[in-house]
Formats: C-alpha cells, structure tokens, sequence
C-alpha cells in the first residue's frame, strides 16, 4: 500500500509542482526521470499512473500560480480598494484586511485607531520589492502601504467575533506580561507576536517552534479532550470534535498546519459514522493534494511542509517502530527521523535530544493548551484580567524550562545540506527501515553507495568561496577561506519589518556550519547594506568589525589604501581620503580582493567620483549601486576588464539595474547575474580556476 501510494501518486505530484521552483529544475527533473525507471522497474507497463499525476502536479501548479500573480497584478492596479480588518499589530502600524476577492497586508505610518471587524475603504501603493512567495502561501495577495483610509462600518459575524476575541485577549496578556503572554498566545493561536527573538531562536534551537504554532498535535489535544468530554452521546460528540475543532482553525487564523489536521479528522470522523474502517496514509495524501490544489505556494510554508512529513513518518514507521519500543517514543522518533533532513537542508543542524525534548514538552504542552483554551474561554465571558495570571505563570515556567533546555542542548551540524542530500537521506531512510521491499543485496549495495555520496558531501574542498546572498534590495556578501574562517561584508536590510538578517543571512551562514564572524566589514551605513547588523552582533559570535568612518566605538576604521589579510586572501581598501560628501554613497568602501591568481571587486554602492580610482582585471565584480547608471558607465569600463559580473538586486522603484548598464554589458560580452533572478551567487575558487553556482 505505501509503496504503491508513494511512488504512484505522491511523489509524481509533487514533482510537478516543483518543476516550477526554477532554482531546483535540473535535479528534480534528473530526480524524476530516476523514480520513472524505478516504477517502470517495479510496475512493469503500469506506467500511466506516474505520468497522470506528474501531469496533474504541473497542471495544479500552473493554475495557482499564475491566478496568484494575475491577482496580485489586478491589485496593483486598483485605486481603491475596501475590506474589514480581521487582525491588527500590537503597534497599530499593520493589519489584515479581507473581503471575498482578496486578502490584504497594509502598512501605515504611525499607529492608527482601528478595531476588529471595522470595514474601511482606503487608497495605498503596493509594495513590490519583497519576494512574494511565502506571503502567497499565507493566503495573502498584497502588501501596501496605506495612503489614506477611512472607517465605514463595523462588520459582526461568527468569524470576526472570534478574531476580537482573540485580539483582546492576545492584548491583555502581553499587556501583563510580554514575554509570557506571548508564547500563551503562541499556544492557543499561533500567533508568536511580541515573544522576543532570543526565545524564538531558543524554540528553533530545540526543534521546538512547532508548539507556538498551531499544528496537528494542537487539534489532536484538543480533538481528545472533547472526546473525553462528550464520550456519552455519539451524535453529541461528533458534532462537538468538528465544531470546537474547526472553531480552533478560525482562531489560529485557518494556519495550514490546523487545516490539515482539521481535514484530516473530518476525513477520519466521516469514516466512523459510516462505520468504515479510516486509512490515515490515503487521508494524508487526499488532504495534501486539496490543499495544493486551493492554493499550491503552501509548498513555501515550512509549518505545513513538515507538519505533511512529520504525519507521513508516524503513518509509516511508527508501526515499524513500536515493535521494539513503547509506542509513544516510536511515534516522536517516527515524527523526528522524516522531519530531520527538512530540518537540515533549512538550518544545518538538528537538536539530538530532539525526541527525548518532545516528547518530555508534549505533555506539559498538552496541559497548558487546554489550560489556556479554557482560560480563554472563561476571558472572554468575564472580562476580568485576573483570571490570567494563572496561565501567565505557566507561561513564565515554560520559559524558564525552555532556557534550562537550552543549557543542556547539543545540535548536530552538518553544514551544506544541499537538495541532493535531502534526496537521498529520504531514499536511505526507506531502505534502512524497509518500508519498500527489494532484494537485500540489491537495497545493500543502494545503501552502500548512497552513503559514500553522502560522506563524500564533508570531504574538505580547499576553495575560496565567495557567496552574494539573496537579500532583495541590499548587499550581504559572505567569504569562507580555505582553512574556514568568515567575512561577512554587509548585513543585508530591514525592509518594512522584514530583517534580512534574521531571515537570510544568519540563516545562511548557521547553514554552512558557522557561528562565528572573523571579519565584518560594513561599507557603509545605509539600511540596505547595514540594516540587520545589529541582528547579525546578537546571533553570531563577530570577532572583529570594520567601517569607514565608525560612529561606533566597537568599530576599527579603515581608510583609503588599507588592507586586510585573512588567511592568505587580501582585501584592498579603495575610500575617499574623508567624508566628502552627504551622500553616504560617496562615502562607501570599495573593496579589491586577490587570492592567489583570482581578482574580485566589491563596489557596494559607490558612485562615478569613487569608480574612477579603480582599475585592472577582475575575474568576479559586483556591480556598483545595484546596477545604477550613476555609478558605472563605458568610461569606467575601459579602465576595468571584467569577466563577470554580479548584481546584487530586488524589486526596487530605481530602476535598477539601469537598462544602458544592462546593454553596456551585453554589449562587451560580459555575462551577467542577478540575485532577483538567480538567487544566492557562488563563486568557488581554488585560486586559479573558477566556477559560478546559483
């Protein structure tokens, strides 16, 4: 059943979709072909199966695709838009307005006086340089910022009366107290406003953060508990597992986690009434393709993706498993093992105590949702803010559990857990647990072999590496030598709340199995080249830190003809002698750089006064200013030989890059790379020869 399932229906369709992340196209594709002559292998001439659903795949993520940024485009061209407000910030400065064609993000400049439920009509300019795929799979279709809005009436109904009553409890228990309030909060709704990022990074660490976010096991305490407690009545206790469980998905705001497990107990309660024995795998694989097919950028909700892997790894290897250990250890070592290699290829590293700290957690966690779910109840009716404390002071032993935790943590890092290797832990797992059936010489010798690609993954490269991350608008630009040690030039920005810091860069680099900075250089102090650096001091261990210019003590200065050396790989300071101007672009570090025969140039955002000191043959050079046509042009060029160039670039209002840069470069043959295109840009070097990888 499983491997009929597996390699007929789920694995095809997934593939399909896929195909539209363009970024992984070639392995997937080389990933599909090798499962069609494994089916072909296994299935003979019953091959049409595998076909259809790759089709359906592509065709289900087409349609969503497209209607998403059709949508988006419709948006954009609206001038004015109307819609009642269902959640609100804690400062007041954002909110979430929906009505029956979109759902919208907006932003406003100062705090504003709305309420729940207040229809409002209101003009604003969309925001454009931010990726929008993972704001697609939260079901929104927009960000703007507001222009003007004005209140028009006030909307009542069962949906919005559980969203204010959950605002205003989410505000009083912050309002008590911050930190406790908010993981409470995170218990009952999902929503994690307000808990501070140290704890947040403490639950990631933990492989935790599951818990401040509604999922299936949120659904299953509470979908228990009503069993419990309606157990006399069949009729009565149905009808009260589906309300009370889908009133939970309204109050977590429909996250996919709870929709998947509210699908699935829907599938599994209609399957009792008709008094049909429920198959959890068909369940799992019926709710997945209903998702996907309603909205298929879920793919990017990491909350969903390993909700759909952790639920698939208890369906199959938990009854695997408890043949040789009590049950409730197999179902979180199950959970675990099919969720590690997502937890790798995204961080890098995986907590080992991970079973055992679930497992200890989901008890307690058990209790205090339910404690909360009632105090909530209890809350709404009464209004009186004493009736919180109780459930704040759990929150307040919560946290301090989770930071003992902490203390007695080990993470296991495997830095560079690439898309191959994810891929292959997968098809090890299989094998090892012998979830499909083959011969055991032939499943030895697959073993075997997959392993030794697998090692060969940490055999030591001996490269200079030189990565431009992906941070939109902004420079960040990473450097490991070949004994290790780190640069980091620029920190990336903090663009309408969103800290490129936070969620690319440190991310990034924890990935590669770093947690220290030898060198951080900031060219300068714009926010889009330095608007996460506080963010990058608090999480990474930075040794030292340099500026042109420094307001900050911390800081050593760098001045024109300046250079640094860090294991074997110089870095030539090219500055003006001062600050000469007030536009800080003027005032940025240009940076020459030379490992044995290999020449790059960093020019952040240098202008043409700064460009025209530069001269020489560079293999690698990042394009001054994003691309602007104020900072490069055929003079510069003729004093610079270029073999690539790099431009590091999102949706921006600039133009940027310029079309004459763009043509200046085509039309000397310079080959050219973009991260709003081609995302994060590698450049691997031993010195002499080069390669790019995107």
């Amino acid at each position: 059943m499983f491997k009929s399932i597996l390699i007929r229906i789920v694995i095809p369709y997934i593939l399909g979709i896929l195909f539209f992340l363009e970024e992984y196209r070639l392995i997937l594709g080389a990933t599909a072909v090798a499962l069609f002559l494994v089916y072909m292998i296994i299935y003979k001439r019953d091959f049409h199966i595998y076909i259809l659903f790759l089709l359906v795949g592509v065709f289900v993520a087409f349609i969503s695709f497209y209607s998403f940024k059709n949508k988006l485009k419709s948006i954009e061209n609206q001038k004015k838009y109307i819609g009642v407000v269902t959640k609100i910030s804690l400062d007041n400065k954002s909110c979430i307005v929906k009505n029956k064609h979109y759902t919208l993000k907006l932003y406003f400049d100062n705090n504003k006086n709305l309420s729940v439920g207040d229809e409002i009509i209101f003009t604003g300019t969309v925001i454009t340089d931010i990726n929008y795929n993972k704001i697609f799979s939260k079901n929104i279709n927009a960000y703007l910022k507001v222009i003007e809005f004005k209140k028009i009436g006030t909307k009542r109904d069962f949906f919005i009366s559980l969203y204010r009553l959950s605002d205003n409890f989410k505000r009083n228990l912050i309002k008590i107290d911050k930190e406790a309030g908010a993981i409470i909060n995170g218990f009952l709704s999902g929503d994690t406003e307000g808990l501070e990022e140290y704890t947040k990074d403490v639950l990631r660490e933990l492989n935790l953060s599951h818990i401040v976010a509604v999922s299936g096991s949120h659904l299953g305490i509470l979908a228990l508990f009503t069993v419990i407690l309606f157990s006399s009545n069949f009729k009565v206790r149905y009808f009260a597992l589906l309300f009370f469980t889908y009133s939970y998905v309204v109050l977590a705001n429909f996250s996919h986690s709870a929709v998947r497990a509210f699908i699935m107990i829907l599938f599994v309660t209609l399957a009792q009434t008709l008094k049909k024995y429920p198959n959890s795998l068909n369940i799992l694989v019926t709710t997945f393709i209903i998702m996907t097919t309603t909205n298929v950028y879920i793919i990017y909700d990491i909350g969903f993706i390993l909700s759909i892997v952790s639920t698939f790894g208890i369906i199959i290897l938990t009854p695997v498993l408890k043949q040789k250990m009590d049950k409730r250890i197999a179902i979180n070592l199950s959970a675990f093992i099919f969720s590690m290699p997502i937890i790798l290829f995204l961080s890098g590293y995986v907590s080992i105590f991970s079973v055992i700290t679930n497992l200890f957690v989901s008890y307690l966690v058990a209790f205090i949702t339910i404690f909360s779910l009632i105090t909530f109840i209890i809350f709404s009716l009464v209004k009186s803010q004493m009736i919180l404390y109780p459930v704040l002071i759990l929150g307040n032993l919560f946290i301090k559990l989770l930071n003992i935790l902490k203390c007695i943590n080990i993470n296991l890092y495997i830095p560079n857990y690439s898309l191959y290797m994810l891929i292959i832990s997968y098809i090890i797992i299989i094998l090892f647990f012998d979830l499909i059936k083959i011969n055991d010489k032939l499943k030895k010798a697959i073993l075997i072999v997959l392993s030794a690609v697998f090692l060969f993954n940490f055999y030591p490269k001996n490269k200079l590496i030189i990565s431009f991350i992906d941070v939109g608008q902004g420079d960040s630009i990473f450097i490991e030598t070949p004994n290790k040690k780190t640069i980091l030039i620029d920190t990336g920005g903090n663009i309408n709340g969103y800290n490129m810091a936070q969620n690319r860069v440190v991310p990034f680099i924890k990935k590669k199995g770093y947690r220290r900075i030898d060198v951080l250089i900031i060219t300068h102090f714009h926010n889009d080249h330095a608007g996460g650096l506080q963010y990058v001091i608090n999480n990474l261990q930075v040794h030292s830190k340099f500026a042109f210019k420094p307001n900050n003590k911390e800081f050593i200065e760098l001045k024109n003809s300046d250079k640094l050396i860090v294991d074997g790989v110089e870095l030539n300071i090219i500055a003006n002698e001062s600050e000469t101007s007030e536009n800080v672009n003027e005032n940025c570090l240009v940076i020459i750089g030379k490992y044995k025969e290999f020449d790059f140039l960093l020019t952040a955002d240098a202008e043409l006064s700064l460009m025209k000191k530069i001269s020489g043959e560079f293999e690698i050079v990042k394009m001054p200013h994003h691309g602007s046509r104020y900072s490069f042009n055929e003079e510069i060029l003729k004093n610079i030989k270029i073999q690539n160039s790099i431009f590091t670039v999102g949706k921006n209002n600039f133009n940027h890059p310029a079309k004459e840069v763009i043509d200046l470069l085509e039309e000397n043959d310079i080959k050219y790379y973009r991260t709003d295109r081609d995302g994060t840009i590698q450049i691997r070097t031993d010195g002499e020869k080069y390669s790019i990888h995107k």
